[in-house]
């Protein structure tokens, strides 16, 4: 089977460990190609050098530190955030502790202490080739499907509607589906699943320079709904590291490695949530029957259009704590929004207000009102309700008859 082979850049003062390195990836099983050498100093690098590796984009750069070890490990983190895909194998003197966790951080994989041998290398090599070096004839995975949660006003519910839904595609379909907590300061899905997150969402942006589906299953936690969780972190000044860009990639690289990936949002507008919501299929706008929820709605609807750039398809308008007796009735919600509501829940307060004290998800505590809810929007996103708006008849006595009407308001829009 023939491969596609990744590009190398190469830069050291050392003549001979350049040999060493150029011997290595002339083996036919390499799966590299040299592209670019830099032989000077980092202290003479300049405009012309750092061109030359953007023109090149090496999936792989092999640095030697040696000349200047903490200027080294700067130019490393430098080159990681023009391309945090890029891979790192680093050799030079021991270094400090200190130096050494910067040099991971900056995304250098391997650190090998000089001298080093073509026996040495060949291990760092195979393993960069095992995660860059694709088979000609394979196909890149077609990307799970996203499903961003919203709400205007804390308490509406978007975060138990993210996590309850989780569980009901994984029930229903057994695919790999992934939560993942981007409410990074306050966010509360690790509660609701009762679950203590040894990593986070900020620990795999410190990391993703590294990261392949290997390191990825280690920042998971795995509930026992078999749903996986990407939880917020607990310290709430650690999300001031992520940027905008980082969301990006990382929603990205989540929807290589999962069939569906949940992403419960912050609920301020911020720069993080409207980039969740540019990747993501649907975006589910979680609202209250009340006067306040709607109108921060109203409020951020323009914004969040420009996010996805007008396509009002993506929009999935919920009301939550449905009775039918609301003093907003469903008709001016809609005429207010200028939104169809596709679905609703009913008014279980009791019901998940002790799921989420007990950190006991709903669909897993019963047959309430609410969960019935719950389990028919998944059937309807998973495709399982009947072409009638009715479930089929396997799955008719999990679902229930909950929202037949909106069920068929949601298809006469799409």
């Amino acid at each position: 089977m023939s491969e596609q082979t990744a590009r190398v850049a190469l830069i050291s003062t050392d003549p001979v460990f350049r040999a060493v390195v150029k011997a290595v990836l002339l083996e036919p099983d390499a799966g590299f190609t040299l592209g670019l050498e830099l032989s000077g100093p980092f202290s003479g690098f300049g405009e012309q050098e750092v061109q030359a590796l953007r023109e090149l984009d090496p999936a792989l750069i092999i640095l030697d530190v040696e000349d200047d070890p903490e200027l080294g490990v700067r130019f490393a983190q430098f080159m990681a955030e023009q391309s945090p895909d890029r891979r790192f194998i680093a050799v030079g003197p021991g270094l400090s502790p200190d130096l050494l966790l910067e040099a991971m951080r900056a995304g250098m994989a391997d650190y090998l202490v000089k001298p080093v041998t073509a026996d040495a290398l060949h291990p760092a090599i195979g393993r960069m080739s095992s995660r860059l070096v694709r088979p000609s004839s394979e196909r890149p995975r077609k990307p799970g499907a996203a499903f961003a949660f919203a709400s205007a006003k804390g308490g509406a519910g978007s975060t138990t509607v993210a996590t309850n839904l989780a569980i009901v595609l994984h029930q229903l379909t057994g695919k790999k589906t992934l939560l993942v907590d981007l409410e990074l300061q306050m966010g509360e899905i690790a509660l609701l699943l009762g679950v203590q997150p040894r990593f986070s969402f900020v620990d795999m942006v410190q990391n993703f320079s590294r990261m392949d589906a290997g390191l990825l299953a280690s920042f998971i936690e795995r509930h026992s709904s078999g749903v996986h969780v990407l939880s917020a972190p607990y310290h709430p000044e650690r999300a001031e590291v992520v940027s905008v860009e980082q969301v990006r990639r990382i929603l990205g690289f989540l929807r290589q490695h999962y069939d569906y990936v949940l992403i419960d949002t912050s609920k301020s507008l911020l720069p993080s949530t409207l980039a969740a919501f540019e990747q993501s299929d649907m975006v589910f706008l979680v609202t209250g029957p009340d006067l306040p929820s709607i109108r921060n709605i109203q409020r951020g609807l323009p914004l969040i259009r420009r996010a996805l750039s007008g396509n009002d398809q993506q929009f999935r308008l919920v009301v939550n704590r449905h009775d039918g007796g609301e003093a907003i009735p469903r008709a001016d919600i809609e005429r207010t929004l200028g939104l169809k509501v596709y679905w609703t829940l009913s008014n279980d307060y009791e019901t998940v207000i002790t799921s989420v004290n007990t950190g006991k998800p709903v669909v897993l505590s019963g047959d309430s009102r609410y969960a019935r809810d719950i389990r028919a929007l998944g059937a309807e996103l998973t495709g399982l309700r009947g072409r009638n708006g009715r479930a089929g008849n396997a799955f008719r006595r999990l679902f229930g008859k909950a929202n037949k009407p909106q069920a068929k308001e949601a298809r006469g829009d799409e």
